[in-house]
């Protein structure tokens, strides 16, 4: 385009001057006639009225086309400077009519090419805008722009301001102002008390109107729990192969001889003391051998979970029946079991049976903690959080559980009573990654132990 208009100037200052050059040549001619008029006296005065107007009227003309023809070339100039694809040149000369065609060849390659910028604006905003990392554009301190997929993870229809940050962690806010273009570190996203693991990287745009700093935020806490949940299952499984592999034959092996010692006590009464104490020791290594199998098989259960049969469960039918299974057994307890849905329609697409499963052994978790308090309370209550999850919250009036061991908790083989396996919260850790959602211990002041589940 600047080459066109190159060209046009040059036309258009060629046909200038060869319009200024013949008006000239004519003001001189009529000039030279005066002279000639001047030197005959007859009729001098009428010749030199008549010759006087036609100057002035040929120098009107020439100073009426200079004048027509900067105005033309200010609105040409004008209209190349801002763009105006939709500018008109109207001329009342023949002379500009090649300026007035060539305008119009210019016109047409200024709005091609303001077809193509906002073709390509529109598909930058559209990728920006449908590319599933939350993307956050920030200069100084002040957030510019965010896309579609950083206003759902912020859960805000508004502009994100920087001081919004601050309530889904002081880390976060910090990690975001001070990450560097290149670099790449992990944060914490904190949303309804649960918080989130986040990757965070950073890039630098340069533009007329200064830096921008680009930051992407990625959440990976379902990747993470998917990793070490996939690592425990494949070390469980080697383990209950390896424990049931040698345990196996001992059992059978201890059952026999049992047995068989039982029998041989039964047909002598009489016998000697060592042979009773003989019996004993092996139906001990049998009883523990025993119980050491289910205890594999419990493990081996976590190892091979079964795939998620969903359906649409409504939360209020569902917390009700979980209540209703342990009414009678914390009755006898001295507990206090209660449930509450808000708004009461409140359903999830889930597997009810695992979901379910999910919710006893939280259940069972708090009654154990239970066991010392004269008057136990659990409340079990759902809800849509903050940031518009489905949450449900198990409540209990308990010591509570100690800063350090609220990660702990959700660990295969962890537990802290006696007769513990360590794999209730594992499983319902395993459910709850199965559904997409997470499952924690929440940092409450006071002292009762809130488990969320957050889908």
């Amino acid at each position: 385009m600047i080459s066109s208009t190159i060209q046009i100037i040059k036309s258009g200052l060629a046909d200038f001057r060869i319009n200024i050059l013949l008006r000239l040549a004519l003001v001189l001619c009529t000039m030279l006639a005066l002279v000639l008029i001047y030197q005959n006296e007859d009729q001098l005065v009428f010749s030199l009225i008549g010759g006087i107007m036609v100057l002035s009227l040929q120098i009107y003309w020439l100073f009426s086309y200079m004048q027509s023809t900067q105005l033309e070339m200010e609105s040409f100039f004008d209209a190349v400077r801002y763009g105006d694809g939709a500018h008109r040149i109207h001329t009342r000369f023949k002379q500009s009519q090649k300026l007035k065609m060539h305008w119009q060849d210019i016109q047409s390659q200024l709005q091609q090419l303001r077809q193509k910028n906002e073709e390509l604006m529109r598909y930058y905003s559209l990728l920006l805008e449908k590319v599933p990392v939350a993307l956050v554009v920030v200069e100084g301190e002040k957030i510019e722009l965010v896309n579609s997929a950083a206003q759902q993870l912020f859960k805000q229809s508004s502009p994100l301001k920087m001081q919004h940050l601050v309530q889904y962690g002081s880390d976060l806010a910090e990690d975001i102002q001070q990450i560097t273009s290149g670099e790449q570190r992990s944060s914490q996203l904190v949303t309804d008390q649960v918080t989130t693991a986040v990757a965070l990287s950073a890039a630098t745009i340069q533009l007329h109107s200064g830096n921008k700093k680009v930051v992407s935020i990625q959440p990976i806490q379902r990747a993470l729990d998917k990793q070490e949940i996939s690592a425990w299952q494949n070390l469980v499984q080697v383990f209950t192969h390896e424990i049931m592999n040698s345990m196996t034959p001992i059992t059978s092996l201890s059952k026999t001889a049992n047995s068989l010692l039982l029998t041989q006590l039964a047909q002598q009464p009489d016998a000697d003391e060592s042979l009773q104490d003989a019996q004993q020791a092996i139906h001990a290594v049998a009883r523990r051998a025993e119980h050491l199998m289910h205890f594999v098989q419990a493990y081996r259960r976590i190892a091979n979970p079964p795939p998620l049969q969903t359906t649409t469960v409504v939360i209020t039918d569902l917390l009700e029946a979980v209540c209703l299974l342990f009414r009678e057994q914390a009755s006898e307890r001295n507990i206090e079991i209660t449930c509450s849905v808000e708004p009461t329609n409140l359903t999830l697409v889930a597997d009810p049976v695992q979901l379910e499963q999910a919710l006893i052994n939280l259940l069972r978790n708090s009654m154990d903690a239970l066991v010392e308090k004269s008057a136990g309370h659990i409340h079990m209550k759902s809800y849509i959080g903050q940031a518009g999850n489905l949450l449900i919250d198990i409540i209990d009036n308990g010591e509570g559980i100690p800063a350090g061991r609220r990660e702990q908790i959700f660990v295969p083989f962890y537990t802290s009573k006696q007769d513990g396996t360590g794999v209730g919260l594992f499983l319902v850790k395993q459910i709850m990654q199965a559904h997409g959602g997470s499952v924690s211990a929440l940092q409450n002041n006071s002292s009762e132990t809130i488990l969320r589940l957050m889908f």
